[in-house]
């Protein structure tokens, strides 16, 4: 009997990033920490506690066994629910820049929004294999797709957190299609959810004001583009070898809560852009692996459970590099494995966990075969029902 072999590569590519992302952190924070608290290590100690309990559930998910990760998809569920809820509850509430996103006392915050992507990806992962051939039947099956995302994402959207509603939205339309929805519904999906979100975003003043500063950023240079021009004054200064670790000056109040959403400039500045090209590069193995992981899964809850996970990691990390660099408005997303936050940091190791769950379940050698690029075959989903992802299994 085979031992179930775990994707080795993929760990030593997260083991990467989350050693440079804990240097990165220091150096970001320690001076900040010095001046507010008296401790240079301050946030690093906080981020190390993430680090180890991410550890520990990493490789719990990593061994769990399959079966019994499925039978409690509807509890994380459950779980992610109350903790959304719990947000808005005076007492346990932390709130942070206007925003109520973590729940805590004590000084030991969570996110309970960087749990419900999780969980949200297993229980739609383990509906959609069940009901993939009635994916189409609309008056019992696709209308339950829908709303079990509902309550999710208006409660992260009410904390109010647009940017992590928008990645629970596109994990959304990818299972479905993935599923086999036909491209036609996921197109519709898709321009639905578009249509609320303009005015979802026009109708608040600071999210309107941040695509307008974005749109030109200099006519805002000292409003809501200050953070977008200090970013890119840090990516110019690093050149292309950069200043040297720890030489950064944007983490010297020139760029508000750089260990945060803005590490990624700090690193640009410390290391140049070598050190960019190299994170950029260590992404792009996650998602390279992540893919592969779905495409040799022995079943479709596996696919669609890799496919999503490895999503909501690279649109992450995509989305983050990007407003970094000044491509996209703020949003308000950590980079993942990078950035400051210790729930964020769990939940993301915990999401590489459930990845080598499935690697180690993959479909033997001899009729291995999700394939991903079947996920756009023109033979799958539409009137036949079928799963996009079951279209490459070759006998």
């Amino acid at each position: 009997m085979n031992t179930p072999q775990r994707d080795k590569f993929l760990m030593i590519v997260v083991a990467a990033l989350v050693i440079l992302g804990m240097v990165m952190v220091q150096s970001a924070s320690g001076p900040v920490a010095t001046e507010k608290t008296g401790d240079a290590f301050f946030y690093i100690k906080r981020q190390s506690v993430g680090l180890l309990v991410g550890l520990t559930g990493c490789f719990a998910m990593a061994w769990l066994p399959q079966g019994m990760l499925r039978r409690y998809v509807w509890v994380f569920y459950g779980v992610a629910i109350v903790g959304l809820i719990a947000v808005f509850i005076p007492g346990i509430q932390h709130k942070a820049n206007g925003a109520a996103r973590w729940v805590g006392a004590g000084g030991i915050h969570f996110q309970p929004s960087e749990f419900a992507k999780i969980a949200l990806a297993l229980v739609m992962a383990d509906f959609l294999d069940k009901n993939a051939p009635r994916l189409h039947d609309i008056k019992n099956v696709l209308w339950k797709a829908m709303v079990i995302p509902a309550p999710v994402m208006v409660l992260v959207l009410m904390e109010p957190d647009f940017g992590t509603t928008v990645l629970l939205a596109l994990l959304t339309m990818l299972l479905l299609y993935v599923a086999g929805l036909s491209s036609r519904w996921v197109a519709g999906v898709g321009v639905a959810g578009l249509a609320a979100a303009v005015p979802t975003v026009l109708m608040v003043d600071y999210r309107r004001e941040r695509v307008f500063g974005f749109l030109d950023i200099w006519a805002n240079e000292s409003g809501s583009a200050y953070q977008i021009i200090q970013s890119l004054i840090a990516f110019q200064n690093g050149g292309l070898i950069g200043q040297g670790l720890a030489e950064s000056q944007a983490k010297h109040h020139f760029l508000p809560e750089s260990w945060t959403d803005f590490i990624a400039s700090v690193l640009a500045e410390e290391l140049g852009l070598l050190g960019v090209l190299a994170l950029i590069t260590l992404y792009g193995l996650v998602v390279w692996r992540g893919l592969i992981i779905a495409r040799e899964a022995s079943t479709l809850f596996g696919t669609l459970l890799a496919s999503s996970l490895t999503l909501l990691l690279g649109l992450q990390a995509f989305f983050n590099l990007g407003v970094a660099m000044g491509m996209l408005p703020p949003k308000g997303l950590v980079l993942p494995f990078m950035s400051y936050g210790p729930s964020a940091l769990m939940i993301h190791l915990i999401t590489v966990g459930l990845l080598l769950n499935v690697s180690a379940n993959a479909a033997p050698d001899d009729v291995k075969g999700f394939k991903v690029a079947a996920v756009w075959s023109k033979e799958g989903g539409g009137k036949h029902g079928k799963p996009r992802a079951e279209l490459g299994v070759s006998p």
